[in-house]
């Protein structure tokens, strides 16, 4: 999901939240089998890189139902790393809530991707929309959370990169999971 200027990281710090924040909502969302790296020095949008497995398209002899699934699968799971995003940033880092600016511009871009690559119409992208932005909200306001979020954007911070795996075992050191 692109989102524009709005959601912006504001500095290195601000950028080390955000990427923690995708991580924890993809291991809390049980995708961290996808998680093939982290590097806070990547280019804008390549911070978090998944497997060659996430939106696997698959072969042409699976059926379309099965490819919509997945790519539904995906794009919840998308949707929810970038709401994590944000969350973290603004709930850990800057001890405030979302604003209806965030949100509104999270939920344009889940409409644009849910209709491009789902065909999905506003209603159903809303319905989408709103139960990622429940589920990583109950995230982001559960206590240790901050906690575990501080920790692996420190660590981010110091380390630059990380693989997979090492981001899984560093965000397990801190509780999740």
């Amino acid at each position: 999901m692109e989102t524009h200027n709005k959601l912006s990281y504001s500095d290195e710090k601000d950028r080390s939240y955000g990427i923690s924040g995708m991580a924890i909502t993809l291991v809390a969302l049980d995708g961290e089998d996808y998680l093939a790296g982290v590097n806070i020095d990547g280019e804008p949008g390549e911070y978090i890189a998944m497997s060659r497995d996430f939106s696997f398209k698959g072969n042409p002899r699976m059926s379309a139902k099965i490819v919509w699934e997945q790519t539904l699968k995906d794009l919840r799971l998308s949707a929810s790393m970038a709401l994590g995003n944000v969350a973290c940033r603004r709930y850990v880092l800057s001890g405030r809530a979302m604003s209806s600016s965030d949100i509104g511009e999270l939920r344009k871009a889940l409409r644009q991707d849910a209709s491009e690559h789902c065909g999905l119409d506003s209603d159903e992208s809303d319905r989408l929309f709103d139960s990622c932005l429940n589920y990583v909200d109950r995230i982001f306001r559960t206590s240790g959370v901050a906690r575990v979020a501080s920790g692996f954007a420190d660590t981010l911070v110091e380390r630059r990169s990380l693989t997979g795996a090492e981001a899984i075992e560093i965000l397990a050191s801190f509780g999740l999971r």
